[in-house]
């Protein structure tokens, strides 16, 4: 499957707004080894869009690590939990 072009005035915006930290650890990008992803938020597998508004900065330890997951279990409750959202 073709992945979606985002132009580069829209990847530098995501950039900014995220203020070049990975929305997860929130390592800045001159502490991460490798440089930060564009992630989508809501998975594109899971019916996520390409619109910046579902877009986020993620080192690639934190965007391997979420893959296609939308949530977690809690380790206290044993709760199915959202995943943290950076937007908002």
């Amino acid at each position: 499957m073709p992945r979606d072009y985002l132009a580069i005035d829209g990847a530098r915006r995501v950039r900014e707004t995220a203020r070049h930290r990975c929305g997860d650890c929130l390592s800045p990008q001159h502490l991460v080894m490798a440089r930060l992803e564009i992630e989508h938020i809501i998975p594109s597998s899971r019916g996520g869009t390409s619109d910046e508004s579902n877009l986020w900065l993620s080192c690639p330890l934190c965007n391997r690590y979420k893959a296609e997951r939308t949530s977690f279990l809690d380790p206290e409750t044993a709760a199915e939990a959202p995943l943290f959202n950076p937007r908002t």
